[in-house]
C-alpha cells in the first residue's frame, strides 16, 4: 500500500511539474500583480527608488496602471528640494509676522467671499459647528482664498521628496495616498496640482487628509477641494471637527495682567480661567467671563513677553495648532476670525517694537551661550522653540529678571555678559556691515519679492541691485547709499515680513 502511494504521489508530482515547465509561471505567481516597469529617467539613483517604491505600492494593494501612469516620464525637482532644504536664516518678530497677515487686503477678500458663499458657509458652520470667520481665516492663510498658483504636480513634489530620503517614509506614504485618490476616482491626475510640498487644493490638504477628511458637500460625487467652494468650506470645517473643534466655545481671551504677576507662570500649564482669576487676570475689556467660561481650562501665552499682549488660549486655540502647528498661525487665524465674524481683528495692547527681537544667527548664539552656562536650551539650530523658551526663563529667573521666555537683544546681551562674552553695540552706534554672497543673494530675493526688481539673486553687486537697494533704502526712510549690508538686510527682512 505504502509503495502503491509513493508511486502515485511521484506520478502525480512529476505531472505537475511537467505541467508547470510547460505553462510557464505558477497559478499564484500569474495572479499577482506585477510591478510596472518605466523607461530610464536619466538619473539612476531616482530610478533605482522609484522602481523599488512602484514594486512596494504594488504589494500594499496599490493598482500598477495607476502608478505606472502618475511615476512615468517624471524627473526629480532641484526647485522642491531647494525649497525644502533651505531654512529661513531671519525668522521676523511676531508682530510683523502678525500684522503682515492680518491685512486690510485679507479681510476685505475674505469679506467679499463671504458676501458670496454666505449661506453656504452658514449651513458649514451650523453643521460642523466650526464659524465661519475661522474657516475663512484658514482659507485666507493657505491659499488666499484659491487665488494662490499651485505650480506643482503634486505626484512629481512627492516623489522628489520621497526620492531625496530626508522623511522618505512620510512623503512614501502621502505618495501612496494619492495613488488611492486616482484609483478610486476622488480626483482625475491632471488636477491633482499642489504646492511644492504636495500640498493639494486650495485648503492645502496633504493626500493622506484628503482620503479621510475632504467633504463632497454638495453630493455631485466629488470631494473637488480645487474649484468648488462648498466642498473647501466644509472641508477645512470637517478637518477642525474631527479633531476636536468644540462648538460655542472661545479661540482666546486677552487679558489684563497684575502689576505683581509671576511671568513665570506662562509656562504652558493649563489652569482653570476661575484659577487664573485669582491670580488677579481680568479680561483686557474689563468684563465678567460667562459663568460656563469660568471652568474652561486655559493656558497664558505672551507672544512678545512681558511687555506685550497676554492672552489665555483656550481648547480651540490648539485645535488649529493642528492644521499648522505655530502659535503664530493659530493667532492669525483667530484674529482674522473675529474680524469676519463682527468682531475686532486688532489686539488691544500694542506691541513691545521698541524691544526687538533676535534672528536666527543670534538666536543660534543664545542658545550655544545658555548651554554653556548650564540652561539647557537643546541642540542649537537658530529656532526659538519650546526648550529655548524654558532656558530663557530658568536664566531670567536666576538673574531676578521677569521670567516671560522672551528673547530679545538686551536679553542676548545680559547672557554674554553672563558668559564673559563681548557685548555687542547696539545696531545705531556701529558701522552697517557688508553682506557676504549669501546674504546678498536673500537681500536680492527679499527685494524682488517686494517689487524692487533687483534682477537675479545670484550673490553678486551689480548697477540693477544697487538701483534696487537704493530705492528700497528711499522708501524706508535710510541713508541712501546703495550698499549691500547687514542694516539693508535686517530693515528688507522686517519689510516683507
Amino acid at each position: 500500500m505504502m509503495k502503491g502511494y509513493w508511486m502515485a504521489r511521484a506520478i502525480v508530482l512529476a505531472a505537475a511539474l511537467a505541467l508547470a515547465v510547460a505553462c510557464g509561471p505558477s497559478v499564484v505567481e500569474a495572479q499577482s500583480p506585477q510591478p510596472p516597469s518605466f523607461q530610464t529617467s536619466g538619473n539612476a539613483e531616482f530610478d533605482a527608488w522609484r522602481d523599488d517604491f512602484a514594486r512596494r505600492a504594488v504589494g500594499r494593494g496599490r493598482d500598477p496602471a495607476v502608478l505606472a501612469r502618475l511615476l512615468s516620464g517624471i524627473n526629480p525637482d532641484p526647485r522642491v528640494i531647494d525649497l525644502d532644504q533651505r531654512q529661513p536664516e531671519f525668522v521676523s518678530p511676531v508682530w510683523d509676522y502678525i500684522t503682515n497677515r492680518v491685512t486690510e487686503r485679507r479681510i476685505n477678500d475674505g469679506r467679499a467671499l463671504r458676501a458670496e458663499i454666505g449661506s453656504t458657509l452658514d449651513a458649514v458652520s451650523q453643521q460642523y459647528g466650526v464659524p465661519g470667520g475661522i474657516i475663512l481665516g484658514i482659507w485666507g492663510l493657505e491659499s488666499n482664498y484659491g487665488e494662490a498658483a499651485l505650480n506643482w504636480d503634486a505626484q512629481v513634489a512627492l516623489a522628489t521628496l520621497a526620492y531625496e530620503g530626508r522623511r522618505r517614509a512620510q512623503f512614501e506614504t502621502y505618495l501612496l495616498a494619492l495613488t488611492e485618490m486616482v484609483e478610486r476616482g476622488l480626483a482625475d491626475q491632471q488636477q491633482l496640482r499642489s504646492s511644492w510640498a504636495g500640498a493639494l487644493g486650495q485648503p492645502q490638504f496633504m493626500p493622506d487628509v484628503y482620503l479621510t477628511t475632504a467633504v463632497d458637500w454638495d453630493n455631485d460625487g466629488h470631494r473637488d477641494i480645487w474649484n468648488n467652494r462648498g466642498d473647501v468650506a466644509a472641508s477645512i470645517a470637517n478637518y477642525l471637527a474631527d479633531r476636536g473643534w468644540r462648538r460655542d466655545e472661545p479661540v482666546f481671551d486677552e487679558v489684563r495682567l497684575p502689576a505683581d504677576f509671576d511671568y513665570a507662570l506662562a509656562d504652558g500649564t493649563q489652569r482653570s480661567v476661575a484659577d487664573w482669576i485669582e491670580r488677579g487676570v481680568t479680561r483686557i475689556d474689563g468684563a465678567a467671563w460667562r459663568g460656563e467660561h469660568r471652568n474652561l481650562q486655559a493656558q497664558l501665552f505672551l507672544p512678545a513677553g512681558a511687555q506685550g499682549p497676554a492672552l489665555l488660549l483656550h481648547h480651540n486655540f490648539g485645535v488649529i495648532r493642528r492644521y499648522n502647528n505655530s502659535d503664530r498661525y493659530a493667532l492669525v487665524v483667530a484674529l482674522l476670525g473675529r474680524e469676519f465674524d463682527g468682531g475686532s481683528g486688532q489686539l488691544t495692547t500694542s506691541w513691545p517694537r521698541q524691544i526687538g527681537s533676535l534672528n536666527r544667527d543670534q538666536t543660534l548664539e543664545l542658545q550655544t551661550l545658555l548651554n554653556d552656562l548650564g540652561f539647557d536650551a537643546g541642540a542649537p539650530d537658530g529656532l526659538f522653540g519650546s526648550g529655548t523658551r524654558r532656558a530663557v526663563r530658568q536664566f531670567q529667573s536666576a538673574q531676578g529678571l521677569p521670567a516671560d521666555g522672551f528673547p530679545t537683544a538686551e536679553l542676548l546681551n545680559t547672557v554674554r555678559v553672563r558668559a564673559g562674552v563681548a557685548v555687542e553695540p547696539p545696531p545705531e552706534q556701529r558701522e552697517p556691515r557688508g553682506l557676504q554672497a549669501g546674504g546678498i543673494r536673500e537681500l536680492q530675493r527679499l527685494l524682488n519679492r517686494m517689487g524692487y526688481s533687483a534682477g537675479t539673486a545670484d550673490g553678486r553687486i551689480g548697477e540693477r541691485t544697487r538701483a534696487a537697494i537704493r530705492a528700497f533704502e528711499r522708501a524706508q526712510g535710510l541713508e541712501v547709499r546703495g550698499r549691500a549690508t547687514d542694516v539693508v538686510l535686517e530693515a528688507a527682512r522686517a519689510a516683507a515680513g
